[in-house]
């Protein structure tokens, strides 16, 4: 739908109060690079996709907030002074998360009517919930021209993710989705929230992205026991070098090899591609700032073998995937996101991405029986106002 048909669908849809209105959008994201190192206070280098969530907003002379999602096809009502968590329609609650976290910040806030679309795919590890809490949040702050910062935008997102949905995700997926920015990488320090735009303009590449269609079982279990190995090892370190190593960024990658024969062997693997990651996204920064797309690639891969084998989160089509993009010379390829399912990211040359889409597609079908999805992307812009 273009943005006619939408406001065209948003009349029909409510009753149009001539009060103040307007149309917002917020992107999906990948990581380019720097796997499970957010909750190890290190590195991440994600990018905005051309994969968006589309929003149309307008305020209403009451209390009441209603939801439309077209997706879903669903409509549903609130009452701002009474926000609780929906358990029916799981969806609106990234919404009302949103709203009462700037509530909390001591805004007063009247009714509104918001319909949203994307074409971010979902549950695919490309992060949707981010781009819809983003876009939430930039409609009812400007419709109430209320003030607030990209990160302190940011922020409220991650912290409505957290308090009202329940889900402890890390501040990536919020930041780049409110402040990406086309043919730019976004490279950000997880123990600071300090963030610095990285140049991508290569002309030649393209990023490719392979959905693998499976479901990403294992996360959570998974998840915490990595997390748990973490810190086992950070105690370890921090016992025997130095007090002051608060997480793996404080390792050095020679200490932790140095002590490969005390650590159990879990968390020595652990700590490696931690400490690892951490170097190669800094690489890759470098990479990327001398427009070496070879070095770029080579760090890629780097980062798949050390998932896969060091901190053992990829799966087997994960890895199908990485294997068919090496043997079609693809530059650079890796898993991305949480693990055990989900998307891998590839550096291809653009002259090469229509045969390594077809060939990709027929190969893995061939191996798994799964069809896999393909999406070709630019770095893209992050949250704004049409």
């Amino acid at each position: 739908m273009n943005k006619q048909e939408l406001w065209d669908k948003f009349g029909k849809t409510f009753r149009d109060y001539d009060l103040e209105s307007g149309a917002y959008k917020a992107p999906g994201r990948v990581n380019l690079i720097g796997e499970h190192t957010d909750y190890n206070d290190g590195f991440v280098m994600p990018m905005a996709i051309e994969k968006e969530i589309t929003m149309l907003a307008q305020l209403r002379p009451d209390k009441k907030i209603k939801f439309y999602s077209l997706d879903y096809d669903q409509l549903v009502e609130y009452d701002l002074e009474n926000l609780e968590y929906d358990e029916e329609n799981v969806w609106a609650n990234y919404l009302m998360g949103v709203i009462d976290e700037i509530q909390k910040l001591g805004e007063s806030l009247q009714g509104f009517n918001l319909m949203f679309t994307g074409n971010v795919p979902q549950g695919s590890g490309l992060s949707s919930s981010a781009a819809l809490e983003v876009v939430t949040a930039l409609a009812v702050t400007d419709l109430h021209k209320i003030k607030i910062d990209g990160v302190e935008m940011a922020l409220l997102a991650q912290r409505a993710e957290n308090n009202f949905v329940g889900v402890q995700c890390g501040i990536m997926d919020q930041y780049i989705s409110r402040l990406g920015k086309k043919d730019h990488a976004l490279l950000i320090d997880c123990r600071t929230n300090d963030y610095e735009l990285v140049p991508f303009k290569n002309e030649n590449y393209q990023i490719v992205i392979c959905n693998s269609k499976v479901e990403r079982g294992l996360v959570d279990s998974e998840y915490n026991q990595r997390r748990s190995e973490c810190n086992q090892a950070v105690e370890f370190f921090a016992e025997k070098e130095d007090g002051n190593i608060t997480a793996l960024r404080d390792v050095e990658l020679e200490t932790v090899i140095k002590y490969k024969n005390q650590l159990a062997e879990n968390v020595y693997k652990r700590a490696h591609h931690v400490v690892s990651e951490n170097e190669r996204v800094l690489a890759s920064k470098k990479a990327l700032e001398a427009d070496d797309m070879q070095k770029f690639g080579d760090l890629m891969y780097a980062s798949h073998k050390s998932l896969s084998e060091d901190y053992e989160v990829s799966c087997k089509e994960l890895d199908i995937l990485v294997n068919l993009a090496a043997e079609e010379g693809v530059e650079g390829a890796r898993m991305t996101g949480a693990g055990f399912g989900g998307c891998t990211v590839n550096l291809v040359k653009k002259a090469k991405v229509d045969d390594f889409v077809k060939n990709i597609k027929e190969k893995y079908k061939a191996e798994t029986g799964i069809e896999a999805e393909v999406y070709v992307s630019n770095p893209g812009d992050g949250a704004r106002k049409l």
